[in-house]
């Protein structure tokens, strides 16, 4: 039998949990210690997981303990300098998005990885989920035949844990809660259509929150004769996240948090056909509701990270490329970056 892979884990605030749960999933794996500068939560995180060890530095972390993989679970701004320790000590690395903050900084962590020749990877957890994976494999099999436009929402309510805290970290950067959101819908974006530029940007405040500058967002994006649409809201009665997929044979319509998929094809607009379209609607989300409720009852149910995780690992055994690799990170922090001194531009005119 293999020996199984010791996994480190820096960063154990509230998104370390989630890799956590991750990593027990894989057999081939073991969680062996955790790292952060609260020594108090490094201490409660492995007694909850019931992990081995505990640090509070990347030194101390790197130099005792034979680590095969880091998974970076820090805020973005940490990412360039403990990547760089990690990789330069030999270990493959896991890097939570967005992979930095800067194009600089995840320029920085693609050349080193290409120097030490270390698997590096970014967790692009919505590529991940369910009804997005199954709608790639569809748009990939020709069913939506050439794709148009590709439209993402993703609104969230006032409660949200990083907009309702002045204190959080994402509030100090050049677009402010949109810098940490945005990656999303760009590599999704960016998945569906390819590489694009950006067209037109707009922001306001609807809010009450005087630490937001912004909290409704509309981007327009541009890839050769197609568009994107991004619309970001922190005002919403209920969190939700929509991707329409509009393509030559018809639409995608994906509910991310209800994990769900509908494909509507061309049909003829008469009284009949719109009656059928509807029940059949109706039937596929029925059917989709239930196999999800089966799927987490058994176990077998993955979310985002899991199956991203899951795929590292066996990437990892199997020696193929990650699943998302840093270069792929650093295209999308340059769409970020620039949309974000966009939105600092329109703040500061306003």
């Amino acid at each position: 039998m293999n020996q199984k892979k010791n996994i480190g884990v820096v960063g154990c605030g509230e998104v370390a949990d989630g890799h956590l749960k991750a990593w027990n999933n894989v057999p081939s794996t073991e969680v062996v210690a955790v790292c952060d500068l609260n020594e108090s939560l490094a201490k409660s995180t492995v007694k909850n997981w019931k992990i081995p060890n505990y640090f509070t530095s990347i030194e101390k972390l790197l130099e005792s303990t034979e680590l095969d993989v880091v998974d970076v679970c820090t805020p973005p701004h940490t990412h360039r300098s403990i990547a760089v320790q990690v990789m330069n000590a030999g270990s493959n690395i896991i890097i939570e998005k967005p992979m930095t903050m800067t194009v600089e900084d995840s320029e920085e962590i693609v050349e080193v990885q290409k120097k030490t020749g270390v698997m590096a990877g970014v967790l692009h957890n919505w590529l991940f989920e369910p009804p997005i994976v199954k709608a790639d494999l569809l748009v990939k099999r020709g069913l939506l035949g050439e794709v148009f436009n590709v439209e993402i929402e993703a609104i969230s309510t006032k409660h949200d844990a990083m907009a309702s805290n002045k204190d959080h970290w994402c509030h100090k950067f050049p677009g402010g809660r949109f810098s940490e959101m945005l990656p999303h819908p760009i590599y999704l974006v960016r998945n569906f259509l390819g590489e694009f530029i950006i067209k037109d940007v707009q922001v306001s405040k609807v809010g009450n929150y005087p630490w937001m500058k912004s909290d409704e967002l509309c981007a327009t994006l541009e890839s050769g004769n197609k568009y994107g649409r991004v619309y970001v809201s922190f005002n919403s009665p209920r969190d939700a996240i929509f991707v329409d997929i509009y393509g030559e044979k018809g639409i995608l319509k994906i509910d991310i948090i209800n994990a769900t998929l509908n494909f509507l094809p061309a049909r003829k607009v008469t009284r009949f056909g719109k009656a059928t379209d509807s029940f059949r609607q109706a039937g596929h989300l029925i059917s989709s509701t239930f196999k999800n409720a089966f799927d987490v009852v058994s176990g077998r149910w993955m979310d985002g990270h899991e199956l991203y995780i899951e795929r590292f690992a066996r990437s990892l055994d199997e020696n193929l490329d990650p699943p998302i690799s840093v270069q792929e990170g650093l295209e999308v922090i340059k769409n970020l970056e620039e949309m974000c001194t966009i939105i600092e531009e329109l703040e500061r005119k306003r």
